[in-house]
């Protein structure tokens, strides 16, 4: 039987850990692209522990180095069978009149540019193969607006129509693409003064587990979930459908 391979993007921290663990688990060879320390790869492969999880320095709002990437992985694997787009930045929280606009632009070319490097990059093997599954990390904030940053707003609505548009293109192909959008998930990139705050907006009262989240990832690549394309699916503990009114509230 052929091997299944998966590139996560981000994934030795956070959400994108969460997501090459399963994807291992599930027997995948996961390669993780990360810009991580040295002690965060250590640390993530040690959690992992599998000689099916691989991990490469890539920086995915680096065109070149996506390039170089994703022909690495197809000339040792041969094939790509999943990508999952997680690696992403918050921006500061600041309004947009006060905001740097160097921050601005850094957020949208790692969480849209980068998303649309790698997507491009690996559609074009996807395409030569006739098969694939592109999954793309939204967010609530792409579908409504909240507290949280211009920039990040702006990035993540780009996502999501980024993966509409992908979808139409690359159906023919064989190829689905998805877009799966989180509500507060329990990473390293929540502030701990938001955590009490978030958790009640959410109807288990608690903050999303990355497992969860990448629970999400996982489904959207299934033989099961072939009739879901272009589709932005949330994975949001009915935060946007609710408008924050969570079980607490009730």
């Amino acid at each position: 039987m052929t091997k299944q391979v998966a590139i996560i993007t981000g994934g030795t921290s956070g959400i994108g850990l969460a997501t090459a663990q399963k994807f291992v688990q599930e027997g995948y060879e996961v390669v993780a692209a990360s810009v991580d320390s040295a002690e965060k790869v250590a640390a993530a492969k040690a959690q992992i522990g599998e000689k099916r999880f691989n991990v490469v320095s890539c920086n995915v709002a680096d065109r070149a180095a996506v390039a170089e990437t994703v022909a690495a992985v197809v000339k040792q694997y041969g094939r790509i069978d999943v990508l999952a787009n997680v690696a992403g930045i918050l921006a500061k929280e600041v309004d947009l009149t006060d905001a740097d606009l160097d921050n601005v632009e850094r957020t949208i070319q790692i969480n849209l540019m980068g998303t649309i490097y790698m997507a491009q990059a690996v559609a074009r093997v996807m395409k030569e193969q006739g098969s694939g599954t592109i999954v793309n990390v939204g967010s609530i904030d792409g579908v409504m607006a909240n507290h949280e940053s211009i920039a990040y707003h702006a990035s993540k609505g780009g996502v999501h129509m980024f993966t509409k548009a992908l979808a139409r293109e690359l159906s023919p192909f064989g190829i689905r693409v998805v877009c799966v959008a989180p509500g507060w998930v329990d990473t390293g990139m929540v502030p701990d003064k938001a955590r009490a705050y978030g958790s009640k907006l959410l109807m288990k009262g608690r903050l999303i587990t990355t497992a969860e989240l990448a629970g999400a990832i996982w489904l959207m690549t299934l033989p099961e979930a072939a009739a879901i394309n272009g589709s932005v699916v949330m994975a949001d503990d009915g935060y946007a459908e609710f408008k924050g009114l969570g079980i607490l509230d009730l």
